[in-house]
């Protein structure tokens, strides 16, 4: 861009750039390179481009056994605009990971980081992964004293005024601490600390109803009722409509989509491996986005693409001694 044009101009200018066109240009000089991966920057652009189509990330085992995530972008094309991504490092080495959620563009996942291809189980760290699948870059977040799936029930989100990704664990207290008022133990993790941190709050013991973040999955009911939160207030719920679930579908609504139809999975004709189905609840009519996959592997969520973590090396987190390890360069032992 020529010296006749002021910076702020410029500034102005990249801004409404679009993703890709923002990681090429931040080669073209330093100052440009450390306006775009400034946290203001991150910031804004987050929020600038919050009208943009939503993508629609689909993690599924295909029907050869591969882990795979494909993306489509939810705009008048679907279900035609279908990409398959490629996978970072600390993605790939997660075990029979699940999705926790996603929030500004961002993904977060769960699984246990293995050693071993060989085993059938294989021993491993508890790990959270944040992905931001529109720049290809991640953050491995090990998570203490979690020794199994069903041990920890997990919420992810982002702060808007800061763009800091957090992570809320909760457990239930181990015998040695049943003096405590709380059954449950809450710790919150935020990258830009990069430690576990305890959070006070009491929580209902009643909580326990909601441990084990796969156990919704298997309720089954023939009636589907979708009910929105009112001005963020978590005591104030409208029903907004009721969906009598066709009786070819095996779950809930996987994910719903910007014009409210509604992702599930169905099994083919042979019943060996499903398909993704999107579903209007009103004329029930169906349409294939053309996905099959083993049996319960199927996953969908929604993001938007973000400048989050630009300015992250691809890295482990290491709550214990505060380091961070690059995952190209492997596990720290």
């Amino acid at each position: 861009m020529s010296d006749h044009i002021p910076f702020e101009i410029q500034v102005e200018i990249i801004k409404r750039l679009p993703i890709r066109s923002l990681i090429r240009v931040r080669s073209v000089s330093k100052a440009w390179k450390c306006v775009i991966e400034s946290s203001d920057f991150i910031a804004e652009y987050t929020v600038r481009n919050h009208d943009q189509p939503q993508h629609l990330l689909i993690k599924y085992h295909n029907v050869y056994g591969e882990e795979t995530y494909d993306s489509i972008v939810e705009d008048d094309t679907f279900p035609q605009n279908k990409v398959s991504l490629a996978v970072p490092l600390s993605v790939d080495l997660l075990w029979n990971s699940y999705v926790v959620g996603a929030s500004c563009g961002l993904v977060c996942l769960f699984g246990f980081y293995r050693y071993d291809d060989d085993a059938e189980y294989p021993p491993g760290e508890a790990t959270a992964v944040l992905w931001n699948p529109s720049i290809r870059k991640s953050v491995a977040i090990p998570v203490p004293d979690v020794d199994g799936y069903d041990a920890a029930t997990f919420g992810f989100g982002v702060c808007p005024a800061t763009s800091d990704p957090k992570i809320v664990k909760i457990t239930e207290r181990k015998m040695k601490d049943v003096a405590c008022s709380s059954r449950w133990q809450v710790k919150v993790f935020s990258l830009s600390s990069g430690v576990w941190r305890n959070s006070f709050g009491n929580l209902s013991d009643s909580l326990a109803d909601f441990m084990g973040p796969r156990s919704q999955e298997w309720l089954m009911d023939d009636i589907i009722e979708v009910w929105m939160m009112e001005n963020g207030d978590s005591k104030s719920f409208t029903k907004v409509f009721t969906i009598d679930k066709p009786s070819y579908c095996l779950s809930r609504p996987l994910e719903f989509r910007w014009n409210g139809e509604l992702m599930m999975r169905m099994e083919n004709s042979t019943g060996e491996f499903e398909v993704l189905i999107e579903y209007d609840p009103f004329s029930e009519h169906i349409n294939d986005p053309g996905i099959e996959s083993q049996c319960h592997t199927l996953a969908v969520t929604s993001y938007t693409e973000s400048l989050i973590l630009i300015n992250q090396l691809d890295t482990v987190v290491d709550d214990d001694d505060d380091e961070e390890i690059s995952v190209e360069q492997g596990r720290k032992v």
